[in-house]
Parts: structure tokens; sequence; C-alpha cells
């Protein structure tokens, strides 16, 4: 169990590293609007939804009432629907009970979604989700807290700092799909996929299209994330963790 935590925070501090400036980011912008440090921490560690929180400090910035409270809620609601498909890919197959399964899907992000690989077990899923919770949460009101020290013209420049975590996401993304191209061509002799990677890829990039066409570029996507568990049930994908 040791080596377990070890190796799973070896893997996963890093990309909390890259995550920091990012919640900084966010605790000094929450900040201008007379947010607490605790505050801000009760946020991230509730909702826990990083691009959902900034969306939620553009709306809060412009005054909310009750009739723009809806729309605030289906605009972020929609930015987080990703997390459902990645959730019961990740999450759902795991063999722990339900009290299990809700902190571990709470605490999905992309970051802990990218670093995770197909063999990690629900310790090592516990690690690296609960550790990237972490890293955000602290941030976040370490950020606020920041803000009072910081002078107008730094807190304009913290607008930058979001490289080096997209960065962090891209190779870890690409890492992922070369161990997983590598494990099915072991599997595949054993347990052929119902379809192809090549199969899912092309059938995902024209259903894509063709749902954009359809909707328009708000509403495409929704449709769109059922397409995409679709496709990872049947390429088997991320199904059948333990």
């Amino acid at each position: 169990m040791k080596h377990v935590v070890t190796s799973a925070l070896w893997r996963i501090i890093p990309v909390g590293l890259a995550l920091t400036p990012i919640g900084v980011l966010f605790g000094v912008l929450a900040a201008q609007l007379n947010w607490t440090p605790f505050e801000v921490f009760l946020m991230s560690l509730i909702g826990f939804t990083g691009s959902g929180q900034f969306a939620y400090l553009g709306f809060a910035s412009r005054g909310i009432d009750i009739s723009s409270l809806g729309l605030a809620f289906l605009v972020i609601l929609s930015m987080n629907l990703r997390y459902v498909p990645m959730s019961l890919t990740a999450t759902a197959p795991l063999k722990i009970n339900l009290l299990g399964k809700v902190p571990l899907a709470h605490w999905l992000a992309d970051e802990s979604y990218a670093t995770e690989k197909q063999s990690d077990g629900v310790a090592s899923r516990f690690v690296i989700r609960g550790t990237i919770t972490a890293f955000w949460c602290l941030s976040t009101a370490a950020g606020v807290a920041l803000a009072a020290f910081l002078p107008p013209v730094v807190k304009s420049t913290l607008a930058g700092v979001t490289y080096p975590v997209s960065a962090i996401l891209l190779a870890l993304g690409l890492l992922n799909i070369y161990a997983f191209v590598r494990a099915r061509r072991a599997e595949r002799a054993r347990q052929p996929a119902a379809l192809s990677a090549r199969k899912a890829i092309a059938i995902g990039f024209v259903a894509v299209f063709v749902l954009q066409y359809l909707l328009g570029p708000v509403y495409f996507w929704i449709p769109g994330i059922a397409v995409v568990y679709w496709l990872l049930v049947k390429t088997n994908g991320m199904i059948g963790h333990e």
C-alpha cells in the first residue's frame, strides 16, 4: 500500500504544482469581489470545477439576480457535462461501494483523468484525485490571501500563467494514448474490441461535424457526450478497472 501511495504521489504532485498558479489566479480574482479565503476554499471544495468557478466569477462581477441565476447554472452545468462520461468510464467500473464512488466521482478532474492509468486501483485513484482536490482548494484560498499584498499590475499579469498546466495535460494525454495503443495491440489477439480505435476516431469526428451543423456551436456537444461515451464502451478504452 505504501508503494502504491508513493507512486501515485510522484505522478500527481508535478501536475498539482502546475495547477497551483491557476488556483492562485482564481483566488486573486475572487478577492477583487471581496470573497474571503474560507469562502473560496468552500466553493472550491464543494464546487470543484475550475472552468465553472471562473465562469461564476464572471457572472458575479456583473451581479447575479434571481433571473440570471438559472442561466449561470445552465452555463456552468454545460461546461462540466464532460465529466459525466469521464466519471462513468473511470469511476463506475471500480469495485467499491457507493460511499467510495461518490467522492471519487466528485474529485475527478481533467488533471487526474489525464494522470491515471488503466492499471490504477482504487487506492491510487483516491490519492491522485484527492491530491488534485487539495492542491486546487488550498491554492485558490491562498490566492485570496496573497491578493492583499499584490500591486494591481501584478494582478493583471497573473492572467498569463495558465500555460504550464495545459502543456502538462497535453503531454499526459499523448502518453496515455501511446500506452493505450500498445496495450490494445497486446490484447487484440485475445479479446478484439467491438470497434477499432481508428473507426472510433473517424466516427467521433464525423459525429462532431454533423451535430455541430445540425445543432449549432452551442448545443452540439451535449448529444456529442453520449456519442463519446458509446465509443468508449465499444472500444473498451476505459472499461473494466478494478
